[in-house]
């Protein structure tokens, strides 16, 4: 991968790294706002904390794949596969900048 390539990656998830951190801050805010006194108010909310909490382990996965990518391009393996070491196609990094095998081993 060309370091222009890797320039204009790096770019494009650093901010999805910044989304996804600040999505997660106002998930985590929210999760740890004190629940409603009235106890049919609690429930929904706590149903609705559920699905809230489900959403905020995703963007946490995201965030750590996130990070290894930068770490990948800081240390010049980016774009190849860490299962078979073949380049991983542009098309594929343009969908799923952040993924770390191709389409053949990771599906």
């Amino acid at each position: 991968m060309k370091m222009t390539d890797r320039t204009e990656m790096k770019a494009q998830l650093e901010e999805m790294l910044k989304e996804l951190q600040e999505r997660a801050g106002r998930i985590e805010a929210r999760l740890n706002a004190p629940g409603n006194p009235d106890w049919e108010d609690h429930t929904t909310e706590h149903e609705d904390d559920e699905v809230l909490a489900g959403i905020g382990d995703l963007a946490n996965d995201e965030i750590q794949q996130i990070k290894a990518a930068l770490r990948r391009i800081e240390s010049g393996i980016y774009g190849v596969c860490s299962s078979c070491n073949k380049p991983i196609p542009r098309a594929r990094l343009s969908v799923l900048p952040y993924t770390s095998t191709c389409v053949s081993c990771g599906g």
